[in-house]
């Protein structure tokens, strides 16, 4: 369906049009995905924390690794972690010579969630072939230059 119907709303411009419907469909896709995730009990910023981890080595990081990793570049990555660890899907761990720095590990319950959460995802699917999504790729990359 067209922006303009589903918002009932008529653009003065194509860049208008454009951006309006790249948030449209970033929050309809947003909810699509935290609908499917519902299950797991993970919300989309922890699957992306659990992620982050799960393709380190020794499926370990430090804070600021995560944070700089994030798609959702929250400011209180602390409590995202915090919200793991009470469910027992991370660890963490102090560096003795830098109290500052705090590693993250992923636990094997993390890492298991963090599988089933992928198949979730990666079973949602779009209404684009290989080609068209990308296009969509191409010109999102156009757009954040």
């Amino acid at each position: 369906m067209k922006i303009e119907q589903e918002l009932k709303h008529e653009f003065p411009n194509a860049q208008q049009r454009a951006l309006t419907n790249l948030i449209f469909t970033s929050n309809w896709a947003l909810n699509r995905i935290s609908t499917a995730l519902k299950p797991t009990g993970l919300s989309l910023q922890q699957f992306n924390a659990l992620s982050i981890l799960y393709g380190q080595p020794e499926r370990m990081a430090t804070v600021n690794l995560i944070k700089e990793r994030l798609i959702d570049r929250m400011p209180n990555t602390s409590r995202l972690l915090n919200k793991l660890l009470e469910k027992g899907l991370i660890q963490k761990d102090r560096n003795l010579n830098d109290q500052r720095v705090v590693y993250v590990k992923l636990t094997p319950e993390g890492a298991k969630l963090k599988k089933q959460a992928r198949q979730i995802i990666d079973a949602l699917e779009l209404n684009l072939d290989v080609a068209q999504a990308d296009q969509l790729n191409d010109l999102l990359e156009q757009m954040r230059k």
